[in-house]
């Protein structure tokens, strides 16, 4: 899971692998979680970077990176985050079809 999170996250926010993965170990710090704790990178992307999140009210990963093809989104499904940068899914195995539960948009 670490790397999902870390690979998320970086690619979304063009933020180095290594730096995502120092943020996550100070955020885990701060707030005395697990750095993949779901609170931990909710902390990280909500307060740390202010990214707005969005409820993806039962869309899928593909439904959503259609939905917004000019964006950068960090997107989360049940166990995994993914990213879809300007309507193309970047991930290491196919997760269009999988319902999200909730998505944060990167400007």
């Amino acid at each position: 899971m670490e790397d999902c999170v870390c690979r998320a996250i970086s690619a979304a926010t063009n933020l180095k692998y290594e730096a995502v993965e120092k943020l996550l170990e100070l955020t885990a710090e701060d707030c005395a979680c697990d750095k993949l704790n779901i609170h931990c990178y909710h902390h990280l992307l909500d307060g740390t970077l202010c990214y707005k999140r969005y409820n993806a009210n039962g869309a899928t990963v593909g439904e959503l990176s259609a939905r917004y093809p000019d964006k950068r989104l960090i997107i989360r499904i049940n166990g995994h985050l993914t990213c879809s940068l300007y309507g193309t899914i970047v991930d290491i195995w196919d997760c269009t079809e999988k319902r999200a539960d909730v998505y944060w948009i990167i400007e």
